[in-house]
C-alpha cells in the first residue's frame, strides 16, 4: 500500500513536471521568435529602398556630385548634359544587345557560336558607354579646381 501511493505520488509530481517543462520551452521558443522577428523588422527600418532608376549620364552625375563643390558640380552636369541623345542612343543599342542575348538563349535549338557573339556585341556596348564616360571626366578634369580633381578621383566611385 504504501509502494502503490509513493509510486502514485511520484507518477502525479511527474506529470506536474512535464507540463511546467514544457511551458518554459514553449514560452522560451516565441521569445526567441519575438527577438528574431525584431531584428527583422529593425533591419528593414534602417535600409531604406534603393533609390529610383536614373538612366546615364544623370546616374552617374548625381552620384557624383555631393562629393564636389557646387561650381565643380555644376561644371560636371554642364559636360554631360550634351551628351544626352549620345547616352539614350548607346543605353538603347545595349538594351536590345542583351535582348537578342536572352533570345538566344531561350531558342530551342542552341547556338554556341551566335550566343558568343551576341555576348560580344553587347559587351562591347557596355564598353561604349563606360568609354563615354571616361572620356568625359578626362576632358572635365582640366576645369575642375584641385579639390574638385581629388574628390572626383579620391571617392573611389568614379572609376
Amino acid at each position: 500500500m504504501i509502494g502503490t501511493r509513493i509510486g502514485s505520488a511520484i507518477g502525479s509530481a511527474a506529470a506536474r513536471v512535464r507540463p511546467r517543462t514544457s511551458l518554459r520551452t514553449l514560452a522560451l521558443l516565441s521569445l526567441g521568435l519575438n527577438l528574431f522577428l525584431a531584428a527583422a523588422l529593425l533591419a528593414t527600418w534602417h535600409h531604406p529602398p534603393p533609390p529610383p532608376y536614373q538612366p546615364m549620364p544623370d546616374r552617374f552625375v548625381e552620384r557624383m556630385a555631393p562629393d564636389l563643390s557646387p561650381a565643380d558640380a555644376a561644371r560636371m552636369r554642364a559636360a554631360f548634359e550634351p551628351l544626352r541623345p549620345r547616352y539614350a542612343a548607346l543605353t538603347e543599342e545595349y538594351r536590345e544587345a542583351g535582348q537578342a542575348v536572352r533570345a538566344l538563349i531561350q531558342q530551342e535549338r542552341f547556338d554556341p557560336q551566335a550566343l558568343r557573339a551576341a555576348t560580344e556585341a553587347a559587351r562591347a556596348k557596355r564598353r561604349q558607354l563606360g568609354e563615354l564616360t571616361e572620356e568625359t571626366v578626362l576632358g572635365l578634369m582640366p576645369e575642375l579646381s584641385p579639390a574638385g580633381r581629388l574628390r572626383l578621383i579620391g571617392s573611389g566611385r568614379a572609376f
